[in-house]
């Protein structure tokens, strides 16, 4: 996923394109795989930990869409 862009990519809304979130979301491969290697099945766990992710909403249309922090 790429950066949250500077308005609502549906219908163009600068002023209500807000944050509505922050966390971590979703299962990372890459830190699974690396963590295998290192720590063995523990080391797995650590690709559970997932990607740093910012919800944007749109409070004109209601369009809403997880992006990379």
């Amino acid at each position: 996923m790429a950066q949250a862009p500077l308005r609502c990519p549906l219908c163009g809304e600068i002023v209500r394109w807000i944050k509505v979130d922050q966390g971590r979301k979703g299962f990372s491969a890459g830190k699974a795989a690396a963590g295998a290697l290192l720590a063995g099945p523990i080391g797995l766990a650590a690709g559970a930990l997932g990607k740093k992710k910012v919800t944007y909403a749109c409070g004109k249309c209601g369009f809403k869409q997880d992006y990379d922090a």
